[in-house]
């Protein structure tokens, strides 16, 4: 039997092939990446996505393929029904990104939940990316790493992004 487990792809993938057992270092667990940002980068973020969804991961934000509910107070059943499943995805993260924004308001309760979720179980990764990523107070949590970009992320998670341009996001 093969293992379908996120946290057992290398070995899956290994077995399918009908290589040799990898050893426990090489099998890289499968993340589930949360980006958060402004609707208006939306296009790059399904770029990012579809890339990291080609490198195995996992992503779970999942707003970044559906339509605006603006105004939010004439689709009141319906943004209730997002705004549960949105918290579900980010408390099923690993990897949280926030694009830092001198706007917006719902990707500070996205970090808010994140921050929430790291101090109570340590199991999430948070990074802000951007020049706006130090203005509020939750955005210098102790858990946060800054970065002043994608690639930086993509390399301290150990993305290999070669044949990749990753999209600026200002």
């Amino acid at each position: 039997m093969i293992p379908t487990s996120p946290a057992c792809n290398a070995y899956a993938i290994a077995l399918r092939a009908g290589t040799r057992r990898p050893a426990k270092s090489d099998i890289i667990k499968t993340m589930k990446w949360y980006f958060a940002s402004r609707i208006r980068h939306r296009e790059k973020l399904i770029d990012i996505s579809e890339f990291l969804r080609n490198k195995g991961e996992i992503i779970n934000s999942q707003w970044i393929y559906k339509e605006s509910l603006k105004p939010y107070d004439q689709n009141i059943s319906k943004v209730r029904s997002f705004s549960k499943e949105f918290i579900a995805s980010l408390l099923d993260s690993d990897i949280f990104v926030l694009i830092s924004d001198p706007e917006g308001t719902d990707m500070f309760i996205e970090l808010g939940v994140c921050v929430a979720k790291n101090t109570l179980s340590n199991n999430i990764r948070i990074y802000i990316v951007g020049e706006h990523s130090k203005r509020s107070l939750m955005q210098l949590h102790p858990s946060i790493i800054h970065a002043h970009n994608l690639k930086e992320v993509f390399k301290l998670e150990k993305i290999e992004v070669t044949g990749f341009n990753i999209p600026s996001i200002d």
